[in-house]
């Protein structure tokens, strides 16, 4: 599957009742996220591909990467083996195990090169772009955003947010402390010109790609094509010297010039607060894409949380926390709000190990908030597990610690310098260890085996 069309062709022949085709007119100002809103408050995240948008001849799709079993489709894998086949895939090219890089395709090979508008054939409001939520702007959500690193022909990819602004200018978020952030400062300290690209319109293996965390090199296309099984194609861009899925819908195509700061916002992330800022410009210099172009909105969050970053950074905190204490099973974020809180199960045998582990995790990703230390009997997706394990296996006046003055997510409106956050620990280890601890109250799992309820309460429908 190449590219977006592939993946939805395929999921609605496998699962008819997940793609749904909306023929009535839609305005994207407000009800396209109404709908999707009500869908999700229902537990259903089908794709909706909206025919008829207001104001744009262009159609629009939406909950492409909504929900495990799209990406397992999209893997070739099992629902529940999703972030296993993702760790083994990127643990594959982080090992020089299978080599993926990326191949460089002409134009006319290029199917998001059909339509080629460059200077002032530019405009950014042809398209169906989403206003989400009360008092905002509209957004280009969590578009791919691709940069060049200096020096190399290698490029970094991430999902980046693009507030339109005017035909040919928006205003983006560059996130403290990652690659982009890097990038950008190693432009603007020369005072040079960063050349970048949003792509618009994506299978959600590249989404899934985009997401992760690997040191360089690789890079972020390399991880494409280990999950698409073959090396993903690109074409260079008519003016930035950057390249691009050559499958794409749309790539709008832009500079962020040195010193250039304006307001951006006000928009609602996964924090779920309208935040305004002052963020670095993006003046649009061209547009590329397909005749008849699918516009992608990925939009705010739902309340059922940002599963597609969670997949990728699942993998990257296991590495890392295996790393630092061999001894930790697993990881998962949860619950919501999804990326502030980290959930780590070791198999303790050290006393000191549960806060190492939680130091590392909190190093390991800047997103985090609140980290949480559990014994390997404690199911990280069960919350009655979680909350059970906090009620009775915590003393807080040992068992929790605070570090304060520490980089976090400038998103954070509780912050009170930007970026600047306090975080927390909590050992929810049984003490000294789930050894010495009282066998928990079980029922013998021969006897739970055997009894079936449909003898006992004959026609109970469950």
């Amino acid at each position: 599957m190449k590219d977006m069309r592939m993946f939805i062709s395929a999921l609605e022949k496998e699962s008819p009742n997940q793609v749904v085709r909306v023929t009535k007119e839609i305005d994207p100002k407000y009800e396209v996220s109404a709908l999707i809103r009500k869908l999700a408050d229902a537990g259903k995240n089908p794709i909706l591909i909206f025919e008829k948008v207001k104001g744009s001849r262009y159609r629009l799709v939406c909950n492409v990467c909504e929900g495990r079993e799209k990406f397992a489709l999209a893997m070739g894998c099992s629902v529940g083996d999703v972030e296993d086949t993702y760790f083994r895939r990127e643990t594959e090219v982080l090992k020089g195990q299978k080599n993926f890089s990326p191949i460089t395709l002409s134009k006319t090979e290029s199917p998001c090169k059909e339509v080629v508008l460059i200077g002032n054939d530019v405009n950014m409001f042809d398209f169906p772009v989403v206003t989400h939520h009360q008092g905002e702007a509209p957004y280009i959500t969590r578009g791919i955003g691709i940069v060049k690193f200096p020096d190399v022909d290698a490029y970094h990819a991430a999902h980046y947010r693009l507030m339109v602004k005017e035909k040919n200018r928006g205003v983006t978020h560059i996130t403290p402390g990652r690659h982009l952030w890097d990038i950008y400062n190693y432009r603007n300290d020369r005072n040079e010109p960063l050349e970048i690209a949003f792509v618009i319109g994506s299978n959600p293996l590249w989404s899934l790609g985009s997401q992760s965390r690997i040191s360089h090199p690789p890079y972020e296309y390399d991880v494409m094509g280990a999950l698409l099984g073959e090396p993903l194609e690109l074409v260079r861009c008519e003016t930035i010297d950057v390249k691009v899925p050559a499958w794409a819908e749309i790539i709008v195509e832009g500079e962020i010039l040195p010193g250039e700061l304006e307001s951006e916002g006000p928009w609602g992330d996964f924090t779920r607060y309208s935040v305004v800022a002052e963020r670095p410009p993006v003046h649009i210099k061209a547009i590329t894409c397909r005749k008849d172009a699918i516009f992608q909105d990925m939009g705010a969050w739902t309340m059922a949380g940002a599963y597609l970053p969670r997949i990728p950074l699942t993998a990257h905190m296991i590495r890392k926390l295996k790393e630092a204490v061999p001894d930790v099973v697993s990881f998962r974020y949860g619950p919501n709000p999804e990326l502030f809180y980290g959930l780590i199960s070791i198999k303790k045998r050290h006393p000191g190990q549960p806060k190492q582990a939680i130091l590392a995790a909190m190093a390991a990703d800047h997103y985090l908030k609140y980290v949480i230390c559990f014994d390997e009997d404690i199911n990280l997706d069960s919350n009655f597990r979680i909350t059970w394990a906090l009620a009775t296996r915590v003393q807080a006046e040992k068992d929790i610690f605070i570090i304060s003055g520490v980089l976090g997510t400038d998103l954070d409106i509780s912050a009170a310098e930007n970026g600047l956050i306090t975080k927390v620990g909590i050992d929810a280890t049984a003490k000294p260890y789930l050894k010495d601890i009282p066998n928990p109250a079980m029922i013998p799992k021969e006897i739970l085996k055997a009894i079936r309820i449909e003898e006992y309460l004959p026609g109970y429908k469950l």
